[in-house]
């Protein structure tokens, strides 16, 4: 399932930044360690679609064997089957098993470092906390977040070990954060960054609802089905706190609980009190041990009702993995922040450099469209803007879009030089609804302007536009 179609969209915004910095991997102040490897796989094999996306189908599919060794050193091997059988079908992690960025990595990292903190509180050897400093490193090196997951590991160590927390145990996450220490300047530059403002929404309570759909059937569902997978989550977890409870099996299972909820509430926390840092697709690293706890609902159950929530589970997510693989999503962007369908780049720049006059002018009503159609067509672009409606970034945005020589308001293009305005609609949903600032860009002008032409390529619409002469 993490291969089919690997190389079949088009890259999207984040997928082209990652090309970009993995020719300059130390040049930025992200997390550097996936594009240093990205650096060296592309001298290797490339960059085309399938190969910069091969990595994360591989950390991907690891971190699901991983999973089920996590679940069978904390419970046994059932509830590690079950576990791995969720991920492998979740299309959350479908989605960036098959996108070229860092949260595959540090999914397969998180999982590595949980499944030696496991065998280390079980047999205390040297060795095994020492690989836990290493890829502890490795981890704050691949994303900022996994200082989150490494933070609840540490306070694990500390509840576990008490007064006997032995140099060895301390060392194991003093190091990494010495070793980190040197990046810190390149961090806190992006840090303060976002405090001055992004793009990413604060959270309402509604958002941790929606972020436990999402780790179950993704971002490719609808309503009812979300809603079933919101029954579904509800009885598994009370199930398992059940059997836990009755079985007195509190320290394996708290423990993953602590792994997933605690990250989870921290950044909800921070973000609804200071500056906004939620996005689900941040979370995938604590994925896996909310996958643990709906397995321990379902293994411990009844044999009768073990089948029929397993069968429930799996009808859900085959449904939603239909969706992912149908390109469906017509939930509001509440439920997809930061997330779009890929388009189609190739052709629509195709399309664009063999019909857009020198002297006519280009624009989008979605800046993540252009560095994406700068990289398939470097050679082949002419003066190009970012139309967008001015009341979207007070209803959505915390940082006002600010006005520049190539990013105006929509009803500003009076002003440009052009023989023709060439538009393309980016977010156009499969619902054949445009997004609220694609609507207004277009509803202005249309009433402004003459629309002379008009092509889909596969969601994605091409308007063209001339100048409205007086009196027609």
């Amino acid at each position: 399932m993490r291969l089919y179609r690997l190389g079949f969209h088009d890259f999207w915004f984040d997928e082209i930044a990652s090309a970009g910095y993995a020719q300059a991997p130390w040049g930025n102040w992200n997390a550097p360690l996936y594009y240093i490897f990205l650096h060296g796989w592309v001298k290797l094999f490339g960059v085309s679609e399938f190969a910069l996306r091969l990595p994360s189908t591989i950390f991907s599919f690891s971190s699901v064997v991983l999973l089920f060794l996590i679940g069978k050193a904390l419970f046994n091997a059932r509830v590690g089957i079950c576990a791995a059988l969720l991920m492998g079908l979740s299309p959350f992690h479908l989605w960036y098993a098959q996108e070229a960025r860092d949260y595959s990595m540090v999914l397969f990292l998180g999982c590595c470092s949980t499944l030696l903190l496991i065998k280390a509180f079980k047999e205390d050897r040297n060795i095994i906390w020492g690989s836990f400093a290493l890829i502890s490193m490795v981890g704050l090196y691949t994303n900022y977040f996994y200082a989150i997951l490494l933070a609840v590991q540490v306070g694990l160590i500390i509840v576990r070990r008490g007064q006997h927390l032995k140099f060895k145990e301390a060392m194991c996450f003093l190091v990494p954060a010495l070793v980190f220490s040197f990046y810190l300047p390149l961090f806190f530059e992006k840090f303060f960054f976002i405090a001055h403002g992004f793009w990413v929404p604060k959270p309402t309570p509604a958002s941790l609802l929606i972020t436990l759909e999402n780790f179950l059937l993704g971002y490719n569902g609808w309503p009812a089905l979300y809603l079933a997978a919101d029954v579904v989550i509800g009885l598994l977890f009370a199930a398992a706190c059940w059997h836990v409870h009755r079985q007195k099996m509190y320290r394996d299972f708290l423990m993953c609980l602590a792994l997933c909820i605690i990250p989870v509430g921290a950044i909800y926390i921070f973000s609804t009190n200071f500056f906004s840092l939620y996005l689900d697709r941040a979370f995938l690293v604590f994925t896996p041990f909310f996958y643990l706890v709906l397995s321990v609902g379902i293994v411990y159950a009844p044999r009768w009702l073990r089948i029929l929530a397993l069968t429930a589970v799996i009808g859900v997510m085959a449904i939603a993995d239909t969706a992912y693989l149908k390109d469906d999503m017509t939930m509001s962007f509440e439920h997809h922040v930061g997330v779009w369908l890929k388009k189609p780049i190739k052709s629509v720049g195709e399309f664009l450099k063999a019909n857009v006059a020198p002297d006519d002018a280009l624009a989008f009503t979605n800046n993540s469209m252009i560095p994406s159609l700068h990289f398939y067509h470097p050679k082949g672009m002419p003066s190009y803007y970012y139309l967008f409606d001015p009341r979207f970034p007070e209803t959505d945005w915390q940082r006002p879009i600010q006005e520049s020589s190539h990013c105006i308001p929509y009803y500003k293009t009076v002003r440009l030089k052009f023989n023709k305005l060439w538009v393309v609609l980016a977010d156009w949903p499969r619902d054949g609804t445009l997004g609220p600032s694609s609507k207004a860009t277009k509803d202005w002008l249309d009433k402004n302007m003459v629309q002379e032409f008009s092509q889909e390529f596969d969601g994605l619409i091409v308007l063209r536009y001339g100048r409205a002469v007086h009196g027609q």
